[in-house]
Formats: structure tokens, sequence, C-alpha cells
């Protein structure tokens, strides 16, 4: 091939020629093998209609790219909505959504365990993003060709990760990794200060969920891993049970040093209830007048706040650290 008795060069320079062209397509389909992985890696998924993730359920879920419309049936959910810039595409909400603000300008298609159908059905959404307990409405919901994702967080991991399944459908990837950036370096940036108390000096923390049934909180409970997370260690996180009944005398035994309770319990004579328990006097919470009011729904929505309440936990437990 290319061969001329004038020169025995051109077999050589022919096999040169050759590999040149062979590493030029190479290089081109490199090229385009690494735009195609920046596409990816950026969330530009434009080329397709649709999108399969796998919910809270385990169950893969192929939905619309992009959609326009969303109702939101938890508090959690909706707040997860609003910290990826999505407001404008949520168009229902629950009666128990309340953060922030302007989602009471939302329509309401019902309560958070009892959600109306027909009023989700009015809507038209492109997406509903149910919880774990709405079983039953996410097969009728899908019966009636809706598509429904089921996002039911319990502790930060599974936050950040509903947080990701929504920037995907919505092709807000970018979003969500700047938001998942924020969201770290604040946690990190608690870790910081708290991180040289070693773990038998950590302040002990009741959190009280419940002052009527005293129920608190224990492992595996979003309160558990907001209070470790700002260093303190709490007192039944020892307890397999997210939330369970207690006595005033286990409480007592364990001799929290802080004691943490939802504010939309009221917060005027909660700290003069605990005082007149008999034996709380004695507990150093007590003595030392450390029984605070924190919002109810930042520290038991698993969702994207709960990075504030590790904040206001960390300086409620070492103010030391927050005064230098």
């Amino acid at each position: 091939m290319f061969w001329s008795r004038k020169s025995n060069f051109y077999p050589a320079k022919a096999v040169i020629t050759v590999i040149f062209l062979v590493l030029v397509l190479l290089a081109g389909c490199g090229g385009e093998e690494e735009e195609k992985f920046e596409k990816e890696d950026s969330g530009d998924t434009a080329d397709t209609d649709t999108v399969t993730v796998v919910d809270h359920k385990d169950r893969e879920v192929e939905v619309s790219l992009e959609p326009e419309k969303i109702v939101s049936l938890s508090p959690s959910n909706t707040e997860t909505v609003y910290a990826l810039g999505l407001e404008d595409n949520l168009v229902g909400v629950t009666d128990y959504c309340n953060y922030p603000p302007e989602v009471e300008e939302k329509p309401v298609v019902g309560g958070y365990v009892d959600p109306n159908r027909e009023k989700i059905m009015e809507l038209n959404p492109d997406l509903v993003l149910a919880d774990s307990m709405h079983e039953q409405e996410v097969h009728d919901l899908q019966d009636l060709g809706m598509e429904v994702v089921v996002l039911a967080p319990e502790n930060f991991e599974e936050i950040f990760e509903a947080m990701d399944i929504v920037g995907e459908i919505t092709n807000r990837r970018q979003d969500y990794r700047e938001l998942k950036e924020e969201l770290e370096a604040r946690l990190e940036a608690v870790s910081e200060k708290v991180k040289d108390t070693a773990e038998s000096e950590r302040v002990r923390v009741y959190y009280e969920v419940d002052p009527e049934h005293l129920i608190g909180a224990g492992k595996g409970s979003i309160v558990h891993e907001i209070v470790t997370a700002a260093g303190g260690s709490n007192i039944f996180g020892d307890i397999d049970n997210r939330y369970p009944q207690l006595s005033a005398e286990e409480v007592l035994e364990r001799q929290p040093e802080v004691v943490l309770f939802p504010d939309d319990h009221g917060t005027a004579d909660i700290p003069e209830q605990m005082d007149n328990r008999p034996g709380w006097s004695n507990i150093p919470a007590v003595q030392e007048d450390r029984i605070h009011a924190v919002s109810g729904d930042m520290f038991s929505r698993a969702g994207p706040r709960v990075v504030e309440a590790v904040e206001i936990a960390a300086e409620l437990f070492y103010p030391e650290q927050y005064e230098r």
C-alpha cells in the first residue's frame, strides 16, 4: 500500500500515517467520553425525559425529569424543596407544613397523616413526594397515574440522600452539591469547636419530647444525632428505642447537665414543673438553670434545618466556646 519503486520509505510513512489517524480518532473518542462524563457529573440530563431513582422504600421509581408541579406530603420534604430553590414548583402541601413562613400561601391538600387524594388530583402534579406512612396513598396515587417518590429520612445521611434524589429528579444536582457543601461546612465548624472535649467530659443531655407522658429521645432518633453532632452525650442514647417512655426516677438517676424540650409544649411553666418533680431539684440541669426550650420542628424534622439545630445545641452545651 502506498508503495513505489521511487522510494523504500513509503511503507514506513504509510504506517506512521495510519498510526497518526488512529491516534486522532482515539483522541476524538476520548474527548467525547470526557465530555460525556463531565456532562453527567454536572447533572445535565436534558437529553432524557425520565430518571430512575431508588426511594426510601427501596423502590426503583422511574419519574419524569424536571417536574413543573410538585406536591409534598410531609414537612421535611417541603423544607427540602425550598432549600433547593424549588418553591415555585411546589403547588401543594399539607397543613403540617409550616416552614418557611411563605409555605402558608401554598394550596393545602389535607393533613400530614391523612392527605386528601381528590385535592391532590385537582392540582394535577407531575411529582408527589410522600412519606413512609403514606403507603395506601402511594398505591392509590400511582393507580391514578401519578408519579410518587417516598422520601422518609431518619438520620443525617438519609437527609442528604433525600436532597440528592430531589436534586436529581429536578435536574438541580449543582444546587444540591452547593447546599451540601454549605451544610457540611457548618457541621464541621461545630465539630471544630467541640473536638477537644473528651468523651467522658461531654455534657450529659436529656431531651424531653413530651412532658405529660415523660417521653425522651433514644438511639436512632434525629434528636440523638443532633445532640451527638453538637458534642453532647444523650443520656438515653443507649436505649434502642427512638422515643422511649421513661420514669422521673430514670432521668434523675442519669443526672443530666442540660435539659432541652420542644417549644410547642409551651415554655413558661415547664422548668418549674421539672423543679417540682420528686428529687429533680438534685439534677445538675435544674440546679444550674440549664433548661432550654428549642424549636420542636427544627429538632424533630429530618430535613436541612437539622444543621441549624446542631449549631443551637452546641452553643447551649458549650457557651464558653462561643464567647471567645
